[in-house]
């Protein structure tokens, strides 16, 4: 198995587990989000990955606030 150097960009993806921990959800609920396409992610190989920026999105997108406006 090689190793290559990390870019900038893939520093960016995360795997199913780093999502789930990210999320705080079990691995699961974090594969039924990507295989659903609620969350946005690309196939590299047999990897599934996902851009940190969607899934800022996804949690912007999803985030609830009173009417008084406290979160």
């Amino acid at each position: 198995m090689f190793s290559s150097p990390q870019t900038e960009e893939t520093k960016r993806l995360l795997s199913a587990e780093e999502l789930a921990r990210e999320l705080g959800v079990g691995r699961t609920t974090a594969y039924a989000l990507l295989w659903s396409g609620a969350m946005p992610s690309m196939k590299i190989g047999h990897l599934r990955k996902v851009r940190r920026e969607d899934v800022q999105a996804f949690i912007d997108a999803r985030t609830e606030y009173s009417e008084h406006g406290a979160s």
